[in-house]
């Protein structure tokens, strides 16, 4: 490599950092792979905003990645979404509850192979697991918290300093991986029936995972997701104690649980009020 730069350098062309032709060498197409996510075989409805945020991004194809353990049922959610290129389905019992390290080489191999040149994931706890890992098998730094896409994928819109001010960024890694904000984008609306995208399968790749999947903890609640709630009643320290908070459930209920969470600030955790996991 350096014998090339070397001989670029004696025909008077401009000086080329021989990394720089490493990644020049790579061909990557004008697509997108859409990291979908399901708890307990159920797929998220998180999918419905990271294909509006992937629309946004221009790409000529929009693939999404379905993993599990028997992945039908997700598969045929999917199906029913429009502007999709194909369904990658990794079938394995590895991936009943995924594990950030699995996936994320399981992404890496999709990515080289397949020439993506752009990644997406939701900004909940599975992204915030995976895309660090895939940005370290990559050598490329991720864009997180991704409320806005502007120009097209030239520049993003995050939030900084605890959401006190929005900062425009920008990456030059040939690669974009990006987590995005569910609330932040509006949700493509589902079809009544299948489109019949191409589903290809894609093999798991488990050797030289040191660690492994023992339980979920989660809280549960007839209530949406806070991550992807269309609405959330949100207190504070002004309530005074945990008690008063049934106020917020009751309101909540009221708005309807299937599109309503409940929240809480910092202040209102730390004074115990509510569990951490608002």
């Amino acid at each position: 490599m350096m014998k090339v730069a070397n001989s670029m350098l004696k025909r008077g062309m401009t000086s080329v950092h021989p990394a720089t032709l490493l990644c020049t060498t790579r061909q990557r197409n004008f697509a997108t792979l859409v990291m979908s996510e399901q708890f307990e075989g159920k797929l998220s409805p998180n999918l419905a905003s990271l294909l509006s945020a992937a629309k946004e991004l221009n790409d000529s194809q929009v693939d999404v990645l379905v993993h599990g353990d028997g992945c039908e049922a997700q598969v045929e959610e999917v199906q029913k979404y429009p502007g999709i290129g194909k369904i990658i389905v990794a079938n394995d019992p590895a991936l009943q509850n995924p594990y950030g390290d699995v996936v994320s080489k399981l992404a890496q191999k999709l990515v080289t192979n397949g020439g993506y040149d752009k990644v997406v994931a939701a900004s909940s706890g599975f992204g915030k697991d995976v895309m660090p890992r895939l940005g370290g098998l990559l050598d490329v730094q991720a864009v997180t918290d991704v409320i806005e896409i502007v120009d097209g994928g030239a520049k993003f819109k995050r939030p900084v300093y605890a959401g006190n001010a929005i900062a425009t960024v920008s990456t030059s890694d040939s690669i974009k991986l990006l987590t995005v904000r569910p609330t932040n984008f509006e949700k493509t609306e589902q079809g009544e029936a299948g489109n019949g995208y191409p589903v290809e399968n894609a093999d798991v790749i488990t050797e030289g995972v040191k660690g492994s999947w023992k339980q979920n903890m989660v809280s549960k609640s007839d209530m949406a997701d806070l991550g992807s709630a269309k609405y959330v009643v949100s207190g504070g320290r002004g309530l005074k104690n945990g008690e008063n908070f049934e106020m917020l459930y009751n309101f909540a209920e009221v708005l309807g649980s299937q599109n309503c969470a409940v929240g809480a600030s910092r202040a209102a955790v730390d004074a115990g009020y509510v569990p951490n996991d608002m």
